[in-house]
């Protein structure tokens, strides 16, 4: 099993830039836990939107580039190990993103609980 360095060497710079995104996102959660504010809180919905939509977009950017690399062989076909290969890289971002917006949105509940903004009952 590869480890998360040659996963990430393995991943296309549109798929890095992804996952800074969702890593700003946890950043600015991360943020609102130790100083919790309504306009952190305000921020982070509109951030943590346009963080599903830059997984979203990296995911399909990595399905065209396998299917663009499918059509390039003379014959059209792609061993399923190349396939699978392919598929696999992309989804990679889809579950590092997605991991951190879920780990992101933990923190900012931690956060809500810090300044007495969940109702109990």
């Amino acid at each position: 099993m590869p480890n998360l360095v040659e996963l990430f060497g393995a991943v296309s710079l549109f798929a890095k830039l992804t996952m800074a995104v969702a890593f700003a996102t946890f950043g600015l959660a991360v943020s609102y836990a130790f100083r919790p504010t309504v306009l952190k809180l305000t921020v982070m919905r509109p951030v943590s939107l346009a963080t599903i939509f830059a997984i979203i977009c990296a995911l399909f950017a990595g399905w065209i580039a396998v299917l663009q690399r499918t059509a390039a062989t003379p014959d059209g076909h792609l061993p399923v190990s190349a396939l699978s290969q392919g598929i696999s890289e992309t989804l990679i971002t889809g579950f590092v993103c997605f991991g951190l917006l879920a780990a992101a949105w933990l923190v900012i509940g931690m956060g809500m609980l810090r300044r007495g903004m969940v109702d109990a009952g």
